[in-house]
């Protein structure tokens, strides 16, 4: 159909059907309607309590959470056995394997997973890992985390492994 055919045809049907404004009174009387209308629902129907927001609970087998924290142990030894700790680069011969590394990470992080190494972190009492030993240091002027001997690894922001370290503590003085 044509453009100029369809527009003959919405004039046609506007002379044959046409709507006329309604008047203000009915407009005020169809408001007073709609008002009483929700009134006597809301009088009618319990009030609703809100409930509290539903948390979505993943169900995986422990089994499966455990293996996957092993492989990301693994993963973290190789990664922390590959970087020269001075420098924070891949050894060079390892170049190639630290990004196959980098890639299990990546894989890790998309499944929610999330590992933290705490070397050089500083330690506050209540922090969840465990600490192994304790080192006095000459330049600690508090404490802080000498090496992270297992990483904490979270899996949706809850710990699935609390990390083990090993602090430095600044050394004690006698006041004599």
């Amino acid at each position: 159909m044509s453009h100029k055919n369809q527009q003959r045809r919405q004039k046609l049907l506007r002379t044959q059907f046409p709507i006329h404004p309604a008047p203000a009174s009915d407009l005020a009387a169809i408001a007073k309607l709609l008002s009483d209308t929700r009134a006597t629902m809301a009088h009618h129907q319990p009030q609703q309590q809100h409930a509290a927001p539903v948390r979505p609970v993943e169900v995986v087998p422990p089994n499966v959470v455990k293996g996957l924290a092993a492989i990301a142990n693994s993963a973290w030894r190789a990664k922390t056995k590959m970087v020269d700790p001075t420098t924070g680069e891949a050894h060079e011969s390892m170049v190639r394997v630290y990004k196959d590394i980098e890639r299990i990470y990546r894989h890790l992080e998309d499944i929610g997973f999330r590992i933290r190494n705490h070397t050089g972190d500083p330690y506050d009492e209540g922090q969840p890992m465990k600490v192994v030993t304790s080192e006095p240091r000459p330049e600690a002027t508090r404490k802080y985390v000498l090496t992270t001997l297992l990483p904490t690894i979270y899996w949706n922001d809850q710990i699935v492994q609390h990390g083990e370290i090993e602090i430095a503590v600044p050394p004690i003085t006698n006041n004599s």
